[in-house]
């Protein structure tokens, strides 16, 4: 699956991302110590600059269960599908994180000062990044130019794996079988075409107006079945794809400077 910037490395202020930067949670990659001494130094920069900043470190959150674990996805999917309608039927509420307590001071300001200080924030966290992870970075554009490399190799690394590709292929065949619908056999393609399916089937309905939760169930149910029989096509596939989907993501960004998820 494709790993969107945002979601890969938390950087919310830094990349316009938007939001609060992603908890800090996990064994691995950056320690919280590694945060924290980061914030400091974005925090002294701004002073020696003339701007207040309040370094802002997340509570470490939970580690998640092994996502590839088969009886917990056959349980999620025959709840959930592939979180396409369920998220109708079920919506959560919005997630709950602190507020970046630097947002009120970007709020307060107007115009040019209000530009100088996120000019100067991303300054200063590019020069924590080189100075706290040793990240050869230039500036904000090239920090972005860097992790869009990186989330391309991740794809690359998924789709030339010998091992995935060997059981894409079964994978693939037992799904048209099926009667699913299967427009690539490639590893990548094949790890979200469910959701691809079923996100075009909301995306038409949403185009008619409001999808209600009523309205949603029958959808659902069918999803359910499609993700159950995906599931089962894909048993091995999935063993095998989601630890090494997962152990790239963290390297990611471990080598960017943040925590596991």
């Amino acid at each position: 699956m494709r790993v969107l910037m945002c979601g890969l490395l938390g950087l919310a202020v830094l990349t316009g991302c938007g939001g609060a930067p992603a908890p800090a949670t996990g064994d691995g990659g950056a320690t919280t110590d590694n945060l924290r001494e980061r914030e400091t130094v974005i925090a002294t920069c701004m002073k020696q600059k003339g701007f207040s900043y309040t370094p802002s470190v997340s509570r470490p959150g939970k580690t998640d269960a092994n996502p590839a674990d088969y009886a917990a996805m056959k349980a999620d999917r025959g709840k959930n599908g592939y979180g396409v309608f369920s998220a109708v039927v079920y919506p959560k509420p919005p997630e709950e994180r602190a507020p970046d307590p630097n947002q009120a001071t970007i709020d307060g300001l107007s115009g040019a000062r209000r530009d100088a200080y996120v000019k100067t924030m991303n300054e200063c966290r590019v020069t924590a990044l080189r100075q706290v992870d040793g990240l050869k970075v230039t500036s904000v554009a090239d920090y972005q130019d860097q992790m869009s490399t990186e989330i391309e190799n991740i794809d690359k690394a998924l789709d030339g794996d010998p091992e995935l590709m060997e059981l894409a292929a079964p994978f693939a065949e037992c799904l048209k079988a099926k009667g699913e619908r299967v427009t690539s056999a490639r590893p990548l393609a094949l790890s979200v075409r469910g959701m691809v399916v079923w996100g075009e089937q909301a995306d038409r309905l949403g185009k008619a107006g409001k999808v209600t939760a009523e309205a949603a169930r029958p959808y659902l149910a069918k999803e359910i079945r499609s993700a159950l029989v995906d599931l089962e096509c894909g048993k091995d596939f999935y063993a095998a794809f989601i630890p090494l989907q997962r152990r790239l993501t963290n390297e990611a960004r471990a080598k960017y400077g943040f925590q596991e998820r």
